[in-house]
């Protein structure tokens, strides 16, 4: 009988501490509605709402969708002006959309009911024209923080009816900006990143909107603006975004704001910025923006899965259950199950196909097992930087799992 052959640094069964991952998994690649950056999106009664953007043209459309892969149109031509780098909101049991460029800034303010009909609440908020602001509902109001009216802006403003605007604050604290992201969390609304002539990765909260404490002068992700955050799983999530030309596809998330973990150094979705995230359905998305040219793809994630090295229970499933790090520039570690003994195979392969290495290749024993690949091909020459797959088949399963070399730093 042929034992189970290792060829690639070490199988072992799974005796370390708790580690976890984040997948993406793509709802679809090509939504209904056309690649854009600088779109807004809110969830309202239960489906995701996509509005305007900037792609092969200003657009003013409005789509729905209740799972991410099927969009429809409640109308192609709103009665707010085409536009980008806008934000929306849900408030009063209305959809809201916010200033944003229309070919100049706008501080034009929107409401819905159905998104196909819109009245407007204000031609002149109390505010600026801007684009590139964050907008929030927060204590029973919306707020509009910072942005550029033709300079970083670094006031805050408050409203109950959309119509009448006031001043919480020109002076925060925190540095005048655009491009950063506000989301409300543990009773008070924090400011995260941003533009203020360069990348930001700061990060501000506040109970009341006038009066700002900083949590961190230098969060663990690294400067960035056009990025987007959530809040889930009741922690801050940061998602993507750009700072000195490059763009990003790690994801970060906090509970206080100051301490941060990676949840993945290389979601499966491209490094991009100008992207929307909302949170529907218990899962993470992200939505649109570009990564050199724009985008339509539409992304879900559960959030960080654990696994945890020291279940001894018997597994019930054949399953290839993950990888830590995904993305990785020295080692990473595959984990896989099997609830009988059974034929393995276990390899690396570029996103060609072309095989790299062989990490298992026989009988395997019933349990949890994990195998180590240190980023070597068959002949133990170190692998480029780039996508590459690892492929489980056990009887009649098989299962592929995306694994991104990064380079040395």
């Amino acid at each position: 009988m042929t034992k189970l052959t290792v060829t690639a640094l070490v199988v072992c069964l799974v005796v370390s501490p708790v580690v976890a991952q984040m997948t993406w998994t793509c709802a679809t690649a090509n939504a209904g509605w056309s690649a854009r950056q600088g779109l807004s999106s809110v969830v309202y009664e239960d489906t995701m709402w996509v509005m305007g953007g900037f792609g092969s043209d200003l657009f003013h459309d409005v789509w729905k969708s209740p799972d991410g892969a099927s969009w429809y149109r409640p109308t192609d031509a709103a009665q707010w002006s085409a536009r980008y780098r806008h934000t929306s909101v849900v408030f009063s049991t209305r959809m809201w959309v916010l200033g944003g460029d229309a070919g100049s800034r706008q501080n034009d303010v929107w409401y819905s009911w159905n998104g196909a009909d819109w009245t407007e609440a204000t031609a002149h908020a109390g505010w600026t024209a801007r684009q590139y602001h964050a907008s929030v509902v927060f204590n029973n109001k919306m707020w509009v923080i910072g942005g550029y009216d033709g300079a970083n802006c670094s006031d805050v403003w408050y409203s109950s009816d959309g119509v009448n605007w006031y001043t919480a604050t020109t002076n925060p604290g925190w540095s005048a900006r655009y491009g950063h992201s506000v989301l409300v969390f543990n009773n008070k609304m924090w400011l995260l990143g941003g533009n203020d002539g360069s990348g930001k990765n700061d990060v501000w909260y506040s109970s009341d909107g006038a009066n700002w404490t900083q949590a961190t002068s230098s969060a663990a992700w690294s400067a960035r603006w056009a990025h987007t955050a959530v809040v889930f799983d009741n922690k801050m999530w940061v998602l993507g975004g750009t700072s000195g030309g490059s763009s990003k596809h790690d994801v970060w998330y906090s509970s206080d704001g100051t301490s941060w973990t990676q949840g993945t150094a290389a979601a499966e979705w491209t490094a991009r910025w100008g992207h929307t995230s909302v949170v529907l359905d218990n899962k993470i998305w992200v939505l649109g923006g570009n990564d050199g040219s724009n985008k339509n793809d539409v992304w879900y994630s559960d959030g960080v899965a654990v696994i945890d090295e020291q279940d001894a229970s018997p597994p019930r499933f054949i399953a290839l259950n993950g990888a830590y790090p995904c993305a990785f520039t020295e080692q990473t570690r595959i984990y896989y199950s099997l609830p009988r003994a059974c034929r393995v195979g276990l390899r690396i392969v570029s996103a060609n196909g072309a095989r790299i290495r062989s990490l298992a290749c026989g009988d395997g024993t019933a349990g949890r097992h994990c195998a180590d690949w240190d980023g070597h091909d068959q002949s133990n020459h170190g692998v480029p930087e780039g996508v590459y797959f690892c492929l489980m088949s056990a009887d009649n399963f098989t299962a592929a799992l995306k694994l991104v070399k990064l380079s040395q730093p």
